[in-house]
């Protein structure tokens, strides 16, 4: 093999995009579209490794200082591979790691997608850690296999037996402003003194240029608005990027019930993988009472590492 790393520019779009397409771990957060609607936050230093004049991985990455990051504007990042350099994670890192060495850089950063994602995450994660990479930070991940039995405990879906959840509609939409303005930023402001990390004028951008990927849940009663859920559908992983419930909603436990309607409806669309996200407090604690809810859901554990090689 020929290997050859270089840095993204936007002449190069249309190349990293269709490498996306057909990756083995890429999902469309990794698209230039969705990637560079924040590009004034983060210093792009994203790169490109070709075999020859064939691009065989990506690896979307930005500056701070003396340091490169995997794209901290996205939920992962790491190696994108194909089919040739899945068979070469190796010579793959040793490169990347030769480019960071020589560009003077004192940390490199990697943060893969979780492992239930693709088994290749499993052969990156062991390709780090015998290159020398070490763990700065594990986030206790929560998903639900949908090519298995769901194994959803009997207080979660009591509400389907004693009509808790009667005459509760689930609206599949593009309503997000609703959601963001009626549940999701009041909750998070009264229970957790925070925002959401996107503005709705910026999933509003988003779902236009990703419609199928990006789809709202919403749960209504009585022309009331109980809660909501935002899917964003990666391949065969459903990830939950955002849920909140009304004080009302909270009462019927609205936010469960459409969990427990959306993993039926994904398993039959032929979804491999119902991603809940991890229940890590910003210290790294875990919120056992977000553990409980989701384990009630059936979840189980995985852990999600970020891996760090100082240089």
């Amino acid at each position: 093999m020929t290997l050859t790393i270089q840095p993204y520019h936007p002449d190069l779009k249309r190349v990293w995009n269709d490498f996306i397409d057909h990756s083995i771990n890429g999902t469309f957060l990794l698209h230039r579209d969705f990637m560079d609607y924040h590009n004034d936050r983060f210093k792009d230093h994203s790169l490109l490794i070709f075999n020859k004049d064939r691009l065989i991985c990506c690896i979307p990455a930005h500056t701070v200082q003396d340091s490169i990051y995997s794209h901290r504007g996205l939920s992962y990042g790491g190696l994108i591979l194909n089919k040739i350099s899945a068979q070469n994670i190796d010579l793959v890192l040793e490169l990347f790691v030769g480019y960071v060495k020589g560009h003077a850089f004192a940390k490199a950063e990697l943060q893969p997608p979780p492992l239930s994602y693709h088994t290749i995450n499993t052969e990156i994660a062991k390709s780090l850690k015998n290159y020398g990479f070490k763990i700065n930070r594990v986030l206790h991940n929560q998903y639900v296999n949908l090519e298995e039995e769901i194994n959803v405990s009997a207080k979660k879906s009591v509400g389907y037996r004693n009509g808790k959840f009667k005459d509760i509609i689930i609206e599949k939409e593009a309503d997000f402003k609703s959601f963001w303005n009626l549940v999701l930023i009041p909750q998070l402001a009264s229970r957790h003194a925070s925002r959401p990390v996107h503005h709705v004028e910026e999933v509003e951008l988003l779902h236009s240029r990703f419609p199928e990927q990006i789809v709202q849940h919403n749960a209504w009663r009585d022309g009331e608005l109980l809660a909501g859920i935002t899917f964003f559908l990666k391949g065969k992983v459903v990830k939950s990027q955002y849920a909140a419930s009304s004080l009302k909603g909270m009462k019927t436990d609205a936010v469960g019930f459409i969990y427990m309607e959306a993993m039926k409806e994904f398993k039959r669309k032929g979804f491999s993988i119902m991603d809940y996200g991890p229940v890590n407090e910003r210290d790294g604690t875990v919120n056992e009472g977000l553990l409980r809810f989701k384990k009630q859901l059936g979840c189980v554990e995985e852990e999600w590492k970020r891996w760090v090689i100082e240089l």
